[in-house]
């Protein structure tokens, strides 16, 4: 058997090498080294032979090569790109698979991880980049980035080194708010959504007692959960006690804890409880993803849910509030609640990602690195370059109105490479969103997007080498024990303290000392 797999191993790796010879990828050396990163820059030379770039990604693959898109960044920068495309989904099983077999692309997919990253860097797969040069050759983009958070920079340090180019999602700075059944909160005599945790508590009370459906019957409950994705569960009353059990935080000693042990979150857990036990919360929670917290607002069955953002009380969302218009129900939106933090928290997944990597080769071809750079600077921040990459051709592909941009629903407009395969730094400059955001969308974010202090992980994405071994576990303990501890089937008292102990013995110390020597490093920069 184990003869057999090592032949067809052969044969696969065969077949792999003769046809990704053909889109052109970088042969990893034979040393299995990796060269420090060169400070020096170099600009692409026009001339008769153009700088040949393998691009791969995973997102908005053209339907073709030689496209429109294409075919302009290669007669503006005097470059040749073979693209490597994948699919969103199970790409990085073949990608892993293009690697084994020494093909390195010159630019990686953009779902890659800070976990793909380290594991890349110790196997001498991809380029350490010297900040400076980025800065550099890259100032616009640089300026962009770092107007969003400085700290994007912290995702690409390892060992020493800086990897890739870094990278933000500014939406995930904005924090998750609270959306209300306006009607029901009419009918038990509030003007506007409650702005304490004393009066959420009384808001759910009522739209369990007081018939707010006028139906004559007792079949509502105050909210439910999405208890699928327990990261975003309850995020309204956990961000009152200033905590999200599934984020680092600073205690107070001033060290990093993961909020889920936290004397903070055990509140949380006996106030969720006594909810739970009084029939506030619907039961059903626990089985709930957003389809099943979609259907329940709109039919009136909940009046709350607390894991919206600011762009799903667009009339268009297809999260609740779209659902719940075509029922007759309108959500109004909340700030979150000031609870015992004192504060108006929101949970946030914050800006930070893992950065755009590039291939170990180009640690030794300046001038490749440099044009690479070049290219990701003119599509990420220059008007002309952001539009090409995402809507292709103007006339063709998409009319202008004012600032706006109006995208043709043609057959050509697929064909023309468009769609953001060749700016994975699309989201970075915000100045870009004039061209396909609504002025009404605009208005929405300053007026829903504010009035709180976003909860973000301390640390953020990083690179920990205890996560790899043990997060899923930890993961699953802390999903069974929050769900467990609101429901009634785990106590909050001595059953929390047993808990916290579980978790750190299964890799949790390791991962918390671990979070804090990162933390102490990044205090001394």
């Amino acid at each position: 058997m184990n003869q057999r797999k090592q032949t067809l191993l052969g044969l696969m790796s065969i077949v792999l090498s003769m046809s990704l010879v053909a889109v052109g990828c970088s042969k990893e050396s034979d040393s299995g080294t990796t060269p420090k990163a060169s400070v020096e820059t170099a600009k692409p030379e026009v001339g008769d032979n153009p700088i040949e770039i393998t691009w791969a990604n995973n997102f908005s693959a053209p339907e073709a090569n030689d496209n429109y898109v294409q075919k302009l960044l290669e007669q503006k920068f005097n470059v040749k790109i073979k693209n490597v495309k994948f699919e969103r989904q199970g790409w990085k099983d073949k990608f892993n698979i293009l690697l084994a077999s020494g093909q390195i692309p010159d630019i990686f997919p953009i779902d890659a991880d800070e976990t793909d990253m380290a594991r890349w860097a110790d196997q001498g797969i991809i380029a350490s980049i010297s900040p400076d040069e980025i800065r550099k050759t890259m100032p616009n983009y640089t300026k962009a980035l770092e107007s969003i958070d400085a700290g994007a920079w912290n995702v690409g340090f390892y060992n020493g080194k800086n990897w890739g180019i870094p990278k933000v999602w500014p939406t995930g700075n904005s924090g998750m708010i609270p959306g209300y059944n306006e009607a029901w909160l009419k009918k038990i005599g509030y003007t506007e959504p409650p702005k304490t945790l004393a009066e959420l508590e009384d808001v759910l009370s009522k739209f369990l007692n007081n018939d707010p459906d006028g139906n004559g019957k007792k079949d509502t409950y105050g909210m439910s959960a999405r208890g699928k994705l327990p990261f975003q569960m309850f995020t309204s009353v956990f961000s009152a006690y200033g905590v999200s059990p599934y984020q680092f935080k600073l205690g107070g000693d001033g060290k990093v804890v993961y909020g889920g042990i936290t004397e903070e979150t055990r509140s949380a857990l006996k106030l969720l409880n006594k909810w739970f036990e009084a029939g506030l919360i619907d039961p059903e929670f626990i089985t709930a993803d957003n389809g099943q917290l979609n259907d329940k607002f709109a039919n009136q069955k909940i009046g709350m849910v607390d894991n919206m953002g600011w762009r799903n009380f667009d009339v268009e969302s297809g999260y609740i509030t779209q659902s719940a218009l075509e029922k007759g129900q309108h959500v109004i939106a909340g700030k979150p609640v000031i609870g015992p933090a004192g504060k108006a928290y929101a949970f946030s997944y914050g800006a930070r990602q893992a950065p755009v990597l590039l291939g170990v080769q180009l640690e030794k071809d300046a001038a490749k690195r440099a044009g690479i750079e070049q290219i990701l600077e003119y599509v990420a921040t220059n008007p002309e370059g952001w539009l090409l990459t995402n809507y292709g051709e103007k006339g063709v592909n998409y009319d202008m109105n004012g600032d706006f941009v109006v995208a043709r629903l043609t057959p050509e407009a697929t064909k023309a490479g468009a769609g953001s395969f060749y700016n994975p730094l699309v989201y970075v400059d915000t100045s870009m969103v004039k061209y396909n955001t609504t002025r009404e969308s605009l208005n929405l974010k300053a007026k829903l997007d504010s009035g709180y202090e976003p909860l973000r992980d301390v640390i953020g994405p990083t690179v920990l080498t205890a996560k790899a071994k043990y997060w899923a576990s930890l993961q699953t303990l802390m999903d069974n024990y929050l769900i467990k501890a609101v429901i009634g089937k785990a106590d909050t008292d001595k059953g929390f303290d047993d808990f916290k102990v579980n978790w750190l013995k299964s890799g949790g110390q390791e991962l918390t000392d671990e979070a804090n020597k990162v933390y102490a490093q990044r205090q001394k920069k």
